[in-house]
């Protein structure tokens, strides 16, 4: 079971959905502060994060919100850009004072898999849950959630059935159904740590910057541009799996772009993310197969 601190980080992104609670007739919260609020304290006393990671969370929070305070373009646009360049420096654990918590390393789900290791880390989490709630766009209630999962569930489905299969005809993984003890705990961190912090980041921020850029918003012809961009950066993150495997990614990526810009809602991204990466995580072997 992961420590409080991660779980608290865990309810604080997944309150980014929740309305905000409403402070008299002018003021408003996100319920995701208090809770990151009390996600840093519980990692600070715990040893999750110490000085320098809580100075850099505080700063992460300062940033964003001046961003979305302002109303002038250009100082919205330089603390939006300071915030995103430290929440990327946060999610590739570029800035010091934070200790990941691991549930678990080296194990290995088969005898001709790759280990496993499943570790949560606390700065990448507050990375996803900044990106997630001020630079996405997100579905305004129950009812658009709806219609937007069941618009993106063709999308998702075909990416999840054509990368899969793909895998499998180049011998990186076999079907072997599965059920570990670790399942929940996995669940979580897929979901709310990766899914999340990767749609954020290349969908709703790369794509949907792209996207909205003038001389592509311009022309109809690049429609296309913002996904395929996205989509090749998200392959060139996972270039260290190889160069299949990056592959791969870059179709997936392209998937998830498409599902994105069919609803313009992250949740759409997100969705077909975790249904190809649960898929691949209960129905075949995992991480990838060892290579002879």
């Amino acid at each position: 079971m992961p420590p409080l601190s991660v779980l608290l980080l865990a309810l604080a992104i997944a309150a980014v959905w929740l309305p905000t609670l409403r402070l008299g007739r002018t003021r408003a919260l996100p319920p995701a502060l208090p809770l990151a609020a009390a996600a840093v304290a519980a990692g600070w006393f715990t040893g999750v994060l110490d000085a320098r990671g809580a100075l850099a969370a505080a700063g992460l929070a300062a940033l964003a919100g001046a961003s979305r305070l302002l109303t002038a373009p250009g100082p919205r646009r330089l603390l939006g850009g300071a915030a995103l360049a430290l929440a990327f420096a946060l999610a590739m654990h570029l800035v010091p004072g934070f200790s990941p918590v691991v549930v678990l390393d080296g194990l290995r789900l088969g005898a001709d898999t790759a280990p496993l290791r499943l570790a949560f880390h606390f700065d990448a989490g507050l990375a996803s849950l900044v990106i997630a709630l001020c630079f996405c766009r997100r579905v305004g209630g129950p009812a658009e959630a709806g219609a937007v999962l069941r618009r993106a569930a063709p999308v998702a489905l075909a990416t999840a059935a054509l990368v899969l299969a793909l895998a499998w005809g180049a011998g990186l993984v076999r079907p072997d159904l599965k059920w570990p003890a670790f399942t929940a705990a996995w669940l979580l961190k897929m979901l709310l740590w990766t899914c999340v912090l990767e749609e954020a980041f290349f969908r709703g921020v790369v794509q949907e910057r792209l996207a909205a850029w003038g001389p592509i918003a311009a022309r109809p012809a690049l429609r296309a541009l913002p996904v395929l961009a996205a989509a090749l950066l998200f392959g060139l993150a996972h270039l260290p799996g190889g160069a299949a495997y990056a592959a791969l990614a870059t179709l997936a990526g392209a998937g998830y772009g498409w599902a994105y810009a069919r609803t313009r809602r992250i949740e759409a991204a997100i969705a077909a993310h975790f249904l190809l990466n649960t898929a691949h995580f209960l129905g075949f072997s995992y991480p990838l197969l060892l290579r002879s």
